[in-house]
């Protein structure tokens, strides 16, 4: 099996944890001593799914409807790079878009270090409509 399809099947596997909250299924993709990068890293697997969730949790759930679009992943050596961009609505409020780039370094079939990029146009419209929307999130 390729990175690449190893990614495909993770990216399957991510959006059925996010229908069932069963984040446990993603265990086998990530090593153990797996790294998300971002403020704060996530170091190690259990950080790792630990941070997919809260992100999830935090932002996604609270939106009325969450749609994913992915570009298909480019593989150089052991890194795999995709495009993706996702579309949320919220009733009483504007829809937002956002993009970015994944970008997973693999040790063998499992992901070691994963990395989410956004775009500079979407990270700002990102951080214009929680100033202005933000409340409409709850909690």
């Amino acid at each position: 099996m390729t990175i690449l399809d190893r990614y495909l099947a993770y990216a399957d596997a991510f959006e059925e944890s996010y229908r069932d909250d069963d984040w446990s299924r993603l265990e086998v993709y990530f090593t153990p001593g797996a790294i998300y990068e971002g403020e704060p890293a996530a170091r190690g697997r259990a950080a790792v799914l630990a941070k997919l969730k809260a992100a999830v949790d935090g932002f996604d759930r609270r939106m009325d409807s969450r749609t994913p679009d992915f570009a298909r992943p480019t593989v150089n050596g052991n890194t795999l790079t995709m495009k993706w961009s996702v579309s949320y609505t919220k009733k009483g409020v504007p829809d937002l878009v956002i993009s970015g780039v994944e970008t997973a370094e693999f040790e063998g079939d499992r992901i070691a270090l994963l990395r989410d990029d956004f775009d500079p146009a979407a990270q700002k419209a990102m951080g214009e409509w929680m100033a202005k929307h933000g409340a409409a999130l709850g909690g």
